[in-house]
């Protein structure tokens, strides 16, 4: 217990732990002169001594006094559960025990329960700082007009999901969750270069100050410095396909599966309708919400990092809402287009939806056209699916042993998770491939990492670990 919350920087640990190797160090020398042991002690009490200043990090508000409320209760705890399992057992017992003997036997017992007290009470006493959902007013207005401003980047307009809380600094912004004692960051911040660098370093720093680790999600490769500079290693996560809706065409061999695709939909009398979000009625929205039913079944809806989480409405007038509609006028399926901004004005694509009844190539062709008419638009971006460990299908990607084992990995996840389906659907529309990686702590820390990734895009449901930070996470503002 002492050592986790060591790890986290947590001070209270930082005096428990120095006391104990000093008392240790001179217990050494006290008993018999063992100047090995006593050295290696008094050895780590230096090495303390002369890190002090990097344990700075505060446990949770009221820690202390959970811990001291807890013992007792504990320790009672305990104490009844020998009572009962004594009287439970009281047949096979000679003489068959009172109440009273068995109270008194269940008190000697006690030191073999003490252990898991005394653990417990640790465990509460250095329990981190835990944070759910929190937005002060007009945080969310900031948010979306520093995205509007500065939000180039293709996974921008994602900060502007509602289960990620924010952090400010200057004209920049980061989004993020907290989750298995990690900040979260979702995708890279946002704002002008200066202003970026203070509030990735303001942020590390409060984080640490909490005992939390840090981990950037999907973040690009140009703030790779940044990153290792705040002692942030970067992991290859996978690929994000995106699209040049000028120098896309339906001609050729390589893309003829998709052009056979739209000539068969279109002659069957199907098309497609796109509408500003503001413009989507209720309705439509609850047809869009069938037709995602349809697709999904009882799957949980999936992301963090690469969706909006939310229906079109009118708080997202630049958002596209593209329906599929069959020559009855009902709605087949449908994209949803989140904007991106700057000088190489741009879409990338956060829903992308059809009922499972409808013919093959439905989504090929939704995405052919809406590349189409992206560029009647003058857009000269297109961000599609992500695809997960995508250079690692590719065949020009030489492969490491730990890689093969890696994809070999990936392929037998595929039926659940679509990890290969991604990268050959995205690969059918030759487009060029943007990597995004994980950069978090040094490598022991990557496993936690990995796993809080997986429970926040919804890949990973563990009990009892991620719940309550769900909970906290969708508790009402």
């Amino acid at each position: 217990m002492i050592a986790g919350a060591l790890a986290r920087r947590q001070r209270r640990a930082w005096w428990i732990a120095l006391v104990l190797l000093l008392i240790a160090g001179i217990s050494h020398l006290i008993k018999g002169l063992d100047v090995p042991e006593a050295g290696l002690s008094l050895g780590m009490a230096v090495v303390l001594l002369m890190a002090r200043r990097e344990f700075d990090a505060r446990p949770g508000p009221g820690s202390v006094r959970r811990a001291v409320v807890a013992l007792p209760a504990l320790a009672l705890g305990a104490w009844a559960f020998g009572i009962v399992a004594i009287l439970a057992h009281s047949g096979a017992i000679v003489p068959r025990p009172t109440l009273g003997v068995a109270a008194a036997a269940a008190l000697r017992g006690m030191p073999l329960l003490g252990v898991a007290i005394v653990t417990s009470g640790f465990a509460l006493a250095f329990r981190p700082v835990v944070e759910g959902l929190r937005r002060n007013p007009g945080d969310s207005e900031r948010a979306r007009a520093l995205v509007r401003r500065y939000g180039s980047d293709t996974l921008a307009y994602f900060a502007l999901r509602e289960d990620k809380n924010y952090f400010f600094e200057g004209e920049a912004m980061l989004s993020y969750r907290y989750l298995w004692n990690l900040g979260l960051i979702s995708a890279d911040p946002i704002g002008p270069p200066e202003d970026v660098r203070r509030a990735m370093g303001a942020f590390v720093d409060r984080a640490r100050s909490q005992g939390w680790g840090v981990a950037v999600l999907a973040g690009g490769p140009e703030l790779a410095d940044l990153y290792a500079g705040l002692g942030l290693q970067g992991f290859y996560l996978g690929d994000e396909a995106i699209l040049d809706p000028f120098a896309f065409s339906l001609e050729g061999h390589r893309i003829r599966k998709v052009r056979q695709s739209c000539h068969r939909l279109e002659r069957l009398g199907y098309r497609l309708e796109f509408l500003s979000d503001a413009d989507v009625d209720p309705d439509l929205c609850d047809a869009l919400a069938a037709v995602t039913r349809s697709w999904r079944g009882r799957a949980p809806d999936r992301g963090f990092t690469m969706a909006l989480g939310r229906e079109p409405s009118a708080h997202d007038p630049d958002c596209i809402t593209v329906v599929a509609l069959d020559p009855e006028r009902t709605v087949q399926g449908y994209l949803h287009l989140v904007p991106c901004y700057g000088t190489l004005p741009g879409y990338s694509l956060d829903q992308m939806r059809r009922h499972r009844e409808t013919p093959n190539g439905l989504s090929e062709w939704m995405v052919a056209r809406t590349t189409q008419e992206l560029r009647r638009r003058g857009v000269v971006r297109f961000s599609l699916n992500f695809a997960f460990l995508g250079a690692l299908f590719r065949e020009e990607t030489p492969l490491t042993f730990l890689q093969r084992l890696e994809v070999g990995l990936a392929r037998r996840l595929n039926p659940f998770f679509q990890i290969e389906s991604l990268q050959w659907f995205n690969a059918k529309f030759s487009p060029m491939w943007s990597p995004r990686y994980i950069y978090s702590e040094p490598p022991l820390s990557f496993p936690r990492v990995a796993l809080a990734y997986l429970e926040s895009e919804a890949f990973l449901r563990l009990p009892l670990i991620g719940a309550r930070s769900r909970l906290r996470g969708l508790a009402p503002r």
